[in-house]
């Protein structure tokens, strides 16, 4: 929740940033209207407007936290294998211990497609319950392939 304004903000521009390229497209065929019509008609500011509340919807949606079968401070070397397997690669290992470790995405390619917020914490509690959060495509991918291989 702490990283909702800055993630539905950049939502919101990468929306607008696609609509212009589709835009732009449409003009260079010659079957869109100009510019103008985005601000001058009430379908250009249902269309803003509908940019505005997909943006502030996709943090709720883009991101969960899912409890794992396992302990994953215990199967550490695993873990670790397994995001490597989703394109991750373990972060400030140094800093963070077993019970909290941090993953970031290892290729440029999905740094952009994830808009950077490229980051998959994994945290076990003092009951060794652990839960994985982050991108909700990735923590189901990464959480699935945790109970293939290591549960």
């Amino acid at each position: 929740m702490k990283r909702y304004p800055i993630r539905a903000a950049k939502y919101a521009v990468y929306l607008i940033i696609l609509f212009f390229i589709l835009f732009a497209l449409l003009r260079a065929f010659g079957s869109a209207s100009p510019m103008s019509v985005l601000w001058t008609t009430s379908r250009g500011l249902m269309f803003l407007g509908v940019v505005v509340v997909f943006a502030l919807l996709y943090p709720f949606f883009g991101f969960t936290r899912k409890r794992l079968t396992f302990d994953a401070a215990s199967r550490v070397e695993d873990v670790e294998r397994v995001m490597a397997m989703c394109g991750f690669q373990r972060i400030e290992a140094d800093t963070h211990g077993a019970n909290d470790m941090l993953f970031a995405a290892t290729s440029t390619a999905k740094k952009v497609t994830m808009m950077w917020e490229d980051k998959v914490e994994i945290v076990t509690d003092a009951d060794g319950i652990s839960y994985i959060e982050g991108n909700r495509k990735e923590v189901v991918r990464a959480a699935f392939r945790m109970g293939t291989y290591i549960a």
